[in-house]
Formats: structure tokens, sequence, C-alpha cells
């Protein structure tokens, strides 16, 4: 299997680097044991340098997009989610030890979880409710900040869109 990324990195603010404790993990292939590569072994430093990048993206770039913009690019991203089934399949397959249809059905699910939140991007509004004689009460949704999201190992795809599509979609940054 061709991995297109040096997998002893962290993907921290746009690149790529070395975890900060330099060290990784083998990763195997549940289902047959078969090493496939090494993966970074992040620490608590990784996850603070990954907080303080989302902070920086809320307060730049990603918090200032429109719920369209942000709509777009969640169903672009499902876009090319299916144009790399195959590949991502694959993936899924050797790394959680699944069998590959059921592998595809996931990555299937990934990209109708972006579709779906794209399309609910910018369909998310507060609302107005009668509240007493001469007063109305508004609601309005909007995002509070940065989120983290553990994803377990059994359904990596399907949790990631789930968790991060809602969360992006309504401009919350995530690592």
């Amino acid at each position: 299997m061709k991995i297109w990324f040096d997998t002893t990195r962290v993907l921290i603010d746009g690149a790529w680097r070395a975890p900060a404790n330099g060290e990784t993990l083998p990763l195997e292939d549940p289902s047959s044991g078969e090493m496939l590569c090494q993966i970074a072994r992040g620490t608590a430093a990784d996850i603070d340098a990954a907080v303080a990048a989302a902070t920086r993206a809320y307060a730049q770039d990603w918090g200032h997009r429109t719920a369209l913009e942000r709509g777009r690019l969640l169903q672009r991203l499902g876009t090319l989610v299916l144009e790399h089934a195959d590949v991502l399949a694959e993936i899924e397959a050797r790394d959680v030890g699944k069998p590959i249809a059921q592998a595809r059905a996931d990555v299937v699910a990934l990209a109708r979880y972006c579709e779906f939140y794209g399309g609910a991007a910018d369909k998310i509004t507060g609302q107005t409710i009668p509240f007493q004689d001469g007063f109305t009460v508004y609601t309005l949704r909007e995002a509070h900040g940065v989120t983290g999201h553990i994803v377990p190992w059994n359904y990596p795809m399907q949790i990631i869109g789930r968790s991060l599509g809602a969360a992006l979609a309504m401009g919350m940054p995530v690592f």
C-alpha cells in the first residue's frame, strides 16, 4: 500500500513536522499482523501546538468565513473523498482490520456527512421566540471556538464525518 505522506510526522498549522518527542509507533494491520508503517507518536506539546494553530485559524481565516463558504468547502471535501475512495477504503480496511466492502461504505458515509453538513452550514439560524407582551427573545447560533475530537479506532472515517463535519459547518476550527 502506497502512502502519499510521511506518517512519521504530525500535521499542525498546515505543515508536516516531527512530533515533539520525535517518537513513532508501529501501525499493524490487525487482520493480518502485517506492519504497515510507523506513525507519529504525538505528545501534549503537539496537542498544545495544534490548539494554538486552530485558535489562530478561528481568529483569522476560518472564523471569518461565511456559512456559505464553509458549506461549499465541506461539499468539496465530500467530492474529493469520493474521488479518492479506493485508496481511502484500502487505508481504512488495513488500519482497522475490516473487510474492504465495509471500509468502502465508511468512505461513502464520510463523503455523505461532508455533503450533509456542507448543505446545512448556511441553514442553521437563530429563532425569535415570543416571550411576554412587548418582549421577544432571540437566539443566535454561533461558533464558540476550537473543538477537539477523539476518534475511535473502529470507525474513524464515519466519526470524522459526523463530529468534525458538524463543528466545521458551524465555524469552529478543529484539532
